[in-house]
């Protein structure tokens, strides 16, 4: 059995996992690299259309797999391995957003939740396309070659994250996908963690996203409440929240607050098209839509098939700044010229874009927007992802023989708590 990284390697986002047996291979999670991480292509320069997917796997950028993608590779270009699959872990885009790259007759598994957020991903154009010859994974156990694939629930700032286990010849081996410990669903998490160190893998395949991050706190959506209580206590305005769009539980941790502190929850038709689509399979997200004190702002009108009384009209709206809560993204922030927020608002960013590290240059438009309307910001968020301590309290936990770390930019640190971390080299088959 081999396995390759050909993404994730000493950076964050970008995850290409392979896994092989006896010429037969699976992959796992195909996303974008995040801006910082891009090194010969953006989205000024890419690859020559003539040459197809050429240009980027020539350096590196995309893997080498035969089968693999929309217009074929030239076979001496290719890997001699048949893909038999290729498994999401969830839907964030650094794991799933080069989707639309792949042929239709590549199979594509993922859970509800994923595709829930692939579909709201494809509707605002985010993502161009919607593939085809997708399968629902969730509670099926998949055999392809060698392996027999199992998802596992797992907890992240997104619906439906799973982790994979893989029975190979060689042993068990995990892949942990992108986990969390201080969200809503985190006993899924801690259940995993007691399962996998049970069954005594072979190698385990973690992220190690906060490792290097120079803190441990992280908040849990009950904290993060108070919080924005404490600022609505003392701002007695309006209270704009920016939430990343498919972080539902971020979005339940405002809507109770607005119920706490006994204000209209009010959401921008972005917000409720999602929970509109986790509702497929949420109950929860329905209650949050349904629920007699939330209502949808959207002052150009709506295509959402929801009943008129939920749309509050913006004359109300306005009206009774001081007793709502908005939740309003980034894209929309030019609302600011109508809604005009009273004296006494605040602006709350929570997970939603821009993200400072990233994107420095819409990061310094936000705050001339607040500036102009004169809102003071304040950082309400705790990252999806477990904190350096946790994430290696979970690799020592689970124990395995092998530890190989991705989705890190300092894969060194697992040594502190392993004896057997191989640091794998971007694009290279590793036999195990």
């Amino acid at each position: 059995m081999r396995i390759g990284f050909y993404g994730g390697v000493r950076e964050i986002g970008g995850n290409i996992i392979l896994m092989e047996s006896n010429g037969v291979g699976i992959v796992f999670d195909f996303g974008r690299r995040f801006p910082t991480s891009q090194v010969f292509f953006n989205d000024t320069i890419k690859g020559r259309p003539e040459k197809g997917f050429e240009d980027y796997v020539d350096l590196g950028e995309l893997p080498p797999f035969i089968g693999f993608y929309k217009s074929e590779l030239p076979e001496e270009k290719s890997l001699p391995i048949e893909i038999g699959g290729l498994f999401f872990s969830h839907a964030h885009l650094d794991h799933i957003g080069q989707i639309c790259y792949l042929s239709d007759s590549l199979k594509k598994f993922m859970t509800k939740g994923s595709f829930a957020t692939l579909s709201y991903f494809v509707e605002k154009g985010i993502v161009e396309c919607m593939p085809s010859n997708i399968e629902i994974i969730d509670g099926k156990t998949i055999q392809i070659g060698d392996f027999k694939i199992m998802p596992y629930f797992i907890d992240h700032d997104i619906p439906g994250a799973v982790a994979y286990f893989v029975e190979t010849p060689k042993g068990l081996v995990i892949y942990t996908g992108d986990i969390y410990f201080k969200g809503v669903k985190s006993e899924l998490s801690y259940r995993f963690v007691e399962y996998a160190k049970s069954l005594k893998p072979y190698i385990l395949i973690t992220e190690g996203t906060r490792i290097g991050w120079n803190g441990i706190v992280s908040n849990t959506e009950v904290e993060l409440k108070e919080q924005i209580k404490e600022v609505a206590n003392v701002f007695k305005g309006l209270i704009i929240g920016n939430v990343y769009e498919i972080h539902l539980a971020r979005i339940e941790t405002f809507y109770n607050a607005a119920v706490e502190l006994d204000k209209k929850f009010i959401i921008h038709e972005d917000y409720a098209n999602t929970l509109l689509k986790y509702g497929e399979f949420d109950r929860g997200a329905l209650q949050i839509l349904n629920a007699p004190n939330t209502f949808i702002y959207a002052p150009f009108g709506s295509k959402l098939n929801l009943p008129k009384e939920k749309f509050i009209t913006k004359e109300e709206f306005l009206a009774n700044q001081n007793k709502e809560i908005l939740l309003l993204n980034f894209n929309h922030i030019t609302e600011l010229l109508d809604i005009k927020p009273v004296v006494g608002s605040a602006y709350i960013m929570s997970g939603g874009e821009p993200l400072s590290s990233v994107d420095p240059a819409n990061t310094k438009i936000l705050e001339n927007w607040l500036s102009k309307f004169n809102l003071p910001l304040f950082r309400i968020h705790s990252p999806g992802h477990a904190s350096e301590t946790e994430i290696l309290w979970m690799a020592k936990e689970i124990n395995p023989e092998i530890l190989l770390p991705i989705h890190t930019q300092i894969p060194e640190r697992f040594n502190v708590v392993h004896k057997n971390v191989q640091i794998l080299e971007k694009g290279v088959l590793t036999e195990f």
